[in-house]
């Protein structure tokens, strides 16, 4: 098999990374994009010792599972890498997927969305100059290239509104000190833009001119950022208008929201993902518990309207701030947040009772350090949150070194047309 041969082939299974296995001479070829079943031509791209690379020229025989791409981007975007499979067909390739990593586990049911469409809260577009034009969009898949739109089938409508009228506004003299535009639109209908790059300047004309247009905008930040790498945000920054957060909400909960701090990005799904920790953990109200590595609080608040007492950790302070000033807005008397090392805190409170400890760390996952802080707590329950069912896999069979068995996994699917998957984990003490 040579580079740019050309095959005649049929799909005969699929990875979890969005690409068909075909096998030619016993050689396996990953194409992205092909289903089971489909027919197509391919041309090899690239030849390894023991696999190889192609890409679909001619489709031949589509699956019934494919529906047509109705986003104008969506062959150079890097953002949706399932939208041209039917969302019924999505759920059951996730959900494959996902059970083969917990094989010993029980997997229910993925709780998908009924609208699977227009639902991020949150967007950020790099901004360019190419040509004497400005580029403005998303990040061509695996490259720096600006793919330019006009509107983004999974934001939600009125970011897309917002990024309708930047383009139409902005001129070549805004942009140039412009690295990305930063917009939030909150559950509670207010919306906050952040301009990221290394001066304001030329950007407040266009300021003025978006807090004039939309009623709803209650913040608008400069984000100083001068640095040569793919980092977003800088440290510094400069309120334009208004405040550094808007106010979003959560399971009845008011959550002030810093322009710099972690929220999920689909509020519908939000709310199912953190009902379903709070199912898991089957509180009766006389608990006492953890939630570690705990942001701004959004799970820790939600749980404690259905326990006894929460206490949140979190290292930095400016997040422990935010926290505890929610749980004052939402009047939660019995929830507050000590800004601590998780290490340290586990070690001080072991003699405790402590019956559940939530933990939803970032993608990479838990380190065996936090593992070992979470079970000296000796909970009769861990509630795991996760965003990748990869590192999750991994996890659940330390803490089962520790004493602690799974005994579900639940997948919701918070990432629509795409290949992320969120999932919560029930862990209980081995007796």
């Amino acid at each position: 098999m040579k580079k740019n041969e050309e095959y005649i082939v049929t799909c005969i299974d699929d990875t979890d990374l969005n690409s068909g296995v075909v096998k030619i001479d016993d050689m396996v070829v990953f194409v992205p994009n092909l289903l089971i079943g489909e027919k197509a031509k391919i041309k090899i791209v690239k030849v390894n010792k023991k696999y190889a690379f192609g890409i679909i020229t001619q489709l031949l025989g589509p699956s019934i599972n494919r529906q047509e791409l109705t986003c104008e981007v969506a062959k150079t975007c890097g953002g949706c890498q399932l939208q041209y499979m039917k969302y019924a067909y999505q759920l059951d390739y996730k959900y494959k997927h996902v059970k083969k990593l917990f094989e010993d586990i029980e997997v229910k049911p993925i709780l998908g969305m009924d609208s699977p469409w227009y639902y991020r809260n949150k967007a950020q577009f790099p901004v360019k100059i190419k040509d004497g034009k400005v580029q403005m969009g998303f990040y061509r898949q695996h490259s720096n290239d600006v793919v330019t739109c006009k509107a983004c089938k999974i934001q939600d409508f009125t970011i897309n509104e917002i990024f309708g009228f930047i383009q139409k506004h902005i001129t070549i003299e805004m942009a140039e000190g412009l690295r990305h535009i930063f917009i939030r639109h909150s559950s509670t209908d207010e919306i906050q833009v952040v301009f990221i790059g290394k001066n304001e300047k030329n950007v407040f004309s266009l300021s003025k001119l978006l807090k004039n247009t939309f009623s709803n905008i209650t913040s608008i930040v400069f984000n100083y950022n001068t640095r040569n790498d793919n980092v977003i945000l800088g440290d510094t920054y400069k309120v334009l208008y208004g405040n550094d957060y808007i106010i979003e909400k959560c399971l009845g909960n008011k959550v002030k929201l810093h322009f710099k701090s972690f929220f999920q990005v689909n509020p519908i799904q939000m709310e199912v993902l953190y009902n379903q920790a709070i199912k898991a953990a089957n509180l009766s109200g006389n608990e006492t518990c953890i939630d570690m590595y705990a942001g701004t609080g959004t799970i820790g608040m939600a749980v404690s309207k259905h326990a006894k007492s929460v206490i949140g950790v979190e290292i930095v302070k400016e997040a422990v701030d935010n926290a505890n000033e929610n749980t004052k807005m939402n009047h939660l008397d019995n929830c507050h947040y000590v800004c601590q090392d998780a290490t340290d805190f586990a070690h001080e409170h072991k003699n405790d009772k402590i019956d559940v400890v939530f933990i939803d760390p970032p993608r990479k996952g838990m380190t065996e350090n936090g593992i070992q802080d979470t079970v000296t707590m000796q909970p009769e329950k861990i509630i795991y949150v996760s965003c990748n069912p990869k590192t999750l896999s991994r996890d659940l069979k330390i803490f089962k070194n520790y004493g602690y068995q799974c005994e579900y996994v639940q997948p919701v699917d918070m990432f629509c047309q795409t290949t992320g998957l969120e999932c919560v984990a029930k862990l209980v003490k081995i007796v």
